[in-house]
């Protein structure tokens, strides 16, 4: 079928994981509702479960927020990861498609595409290729709140700070939402918030979703004379409105898709009597600048990355017309105006310091395993053609024989990229063990008994978040802090007692 058979519709999707890693961790639960474009469903709905893999022991606080402990029965008789990968991806690849979800494109979006990336799968395509795109349903209800307040009531925390919390949402302005952290149960939850969203103000959601195509979201930021633009980002404090007004820089180093663009709340003047080696100084220093603008000792690079091809919140200046916008933004325009005539005169000396300090901060990285390596390159088209060739050869064997005779040609294929031989081996080593050669076994073996000694940190020196260890000592230790936090319910904290026996099963299992 061509692409143009498809007609275009939004495929609503949710992950529960066995935890907040995207480069480790697991999906367990994946659901799905197709809709059209006015978010009316498209069939049934799809749940697809998958069996926990032996290299991946889950984090007790992802079994207290979802619900599944490993050895849940719903687990232990459902799918492959590599079945379920294959699955999901043939799902998200159907032609014009736009994959939407609730924060997905900073948790389950990269989760996709390294579950693709671990089984073999194009890890990019189906998010451009034949009409396909990507939206989020939380950036869009960061700029409704921002730009059409009237929207929705706007719930805030236990200390009265503004909260966009899916389940709150949905609390607050009588959507559906009977089980949170339920992954069908969140694709509902926000099929609702987005057909609130859009009945609200339908030329702003018709102007937000522009920014799937990239080509707009360089027409607003690219504008001859460094035109100033509004972006909206949770990267900028919620107490103004997660959003500032910026210039671009354009283009500053071989990314063609990411544009470096100054936070116009503040004067590029001042940093002009700092050199590039103190700008990488300043670059990744950890206050907030909006909250150390009285301290210029402690001030960070206001300088902000925004990707093109990663749906950014960014409309024209014009956006700050609308009623109440400057002042939830708590910005003078005045000022603004100020520093963007700043920055255009300066432009050039900025950029010159910007380059300097680029070439400071972003050097190699020391090498990762071949699984967290995604983003290390492309696959050359050769290795690519290969990959989606075996698939399409794997998908219609019928033996088990048979597919280990097809794991096995895998292993022995000479590819051109470096990292295929060793992602290869873990895939059918976690699919179809029978197929590996003793050398192959005794290096799977390994890898599992190193989550018996502490320490096994997924990424050293990378700066992962806290709770990324997932050695049985630290899960141990961290089951144990949880059983007495007071932030989960006593039901939660209940799904410890048979998580540890679990643990302790599979620690007896390969001490064994």
């Amino acid at each position: 079928m061509s692409v143009a058979t498809y007609p275009p519709s939004f495929l609503f999707f949710d992950l529960e994981t066995t935890g907040a890693d995207p480069v480790f961790d697991r999906p367990l639960q994946f659901a799905a509702i197709r809709t059209d474009m006015a978010l009316e469903p498209i069939g049934e709905p799809v749940v697809w479960y998958a069996r926990p893999p032996d290299d991946c022991l889950a984090h007790p606080a992802a079994v207290m927020t979802t619900g599944l402990l490993p050895d849940d029965p719903v687990l232990a008789g459902a799918d492959s990861e590599a079945n379920l990968a294959n699955r999901i991806h043939r799902l998200v690849s159907q032609p014009n498609t736009c994959v939407v979800g609730f924060n997905n494109l900073r948790f389950d979006a990269p989760m996709l595409r390294f579950l693709f990336w671990r089984n073999l799968l194009d890890p990019y395509r189906h998010e451009w290729a034949d009409g396909n795109s990507r939206f989020d349903i939380l950036d869009a209800a960061r700029a409704y709140r921002l730009l059409a307040p009237a929207a929705l009531n706007w719930p805030v925390d236990g200390n009265g700070h503004p909260t966009l919390r899916l389940s709150e949402l949905s609390a607050a302005n009588g959507l559906t939402h009977e089980n949170a952290h339920d992954a069908l149960s969140d694709v509902e939850a926000t099929i609702d918030l987005a057909r609130a969203l859009r009945n609200a103000d339908p030329a702003l959601w018709e102007r937000l979703l522009a920014a799937r195509d990239k080509r707009e979201v360089a027409r607003v930021i690219d504008q001859p004379g460094h035109v100033p633009f509004l972006h909206v980002s949770p990267r900028l404090p919620a107490r103004v409105a997660s959003a500032s007004m910026f210039c671009s820089f354009g283009q500053v180093d071989g990314n063609r898709n990411r544009r470096e663009c100054w936070d116009l709340r503040f004067d590029p003047l001042p940093w002009l009597d700092l050199d590039a080696e103190q700008w990488a100084e300043r670059r990744f220093l950890k206050t907030p600048p909006i909250e150390a603008e009285r301290d210029w000792d402690e001030l960070r690079l206001p300088i902000k990355s925004i990707h093109l091809n990663r749906v950014p919140v960014v409309l024209p200046a014009e956006a700050l017309e609308r009623d109440g916008v400057a002042q939830r933004m708590v910005i003078d325009r005045a000022r603004i105006e100020e520093h963007a005539a700043s920055f255009r005169r300066h432009v050039d000396a900025l950029r010159e310091r910007l380059i300097g300090a680029l070439e400071q901060t972003e050097g190699d990285f020391p090498p990762r395993p071949a699984e967290q390596s995604l983003y290390a390159g492309f696959v050359p088209n050769a290795d690519r053609r290969h990959l989606e060739d075996w698939w399409g050869r794997a998908r219609g064997l019928r033996s088990r024989d048979e597919a280990i005779a097809h794991a096995r040609d895998l292993l022995v294929w000479p590819f051109e990229d470096p990292r295929l031989p060793e992602l290869a081996e873990g895939f059918v080593a976690r699919n179809l063990p029978e197929a590996l050669d003793d050398a192959a076994r005794e290096r799977w073996r390994a890898r599992l008994v190193d989550q018996l000694r502490p320490g096994q940190r997924l990424d050293p020196g990378q700066g992962q978040a806290p709770g990324t260890d997932r050695d049985f000592p630290t899960l141990f230790a961290q089951a144990d802090r949880l059983a007495t936090d007071e932030h989960w319910s006593p039901e939660q904290r209940a799904l410890l007692g048979p998580y540890r026996r679990w643990l302790e099963q599979r620690e007896r299992a390969l001490k064994g």
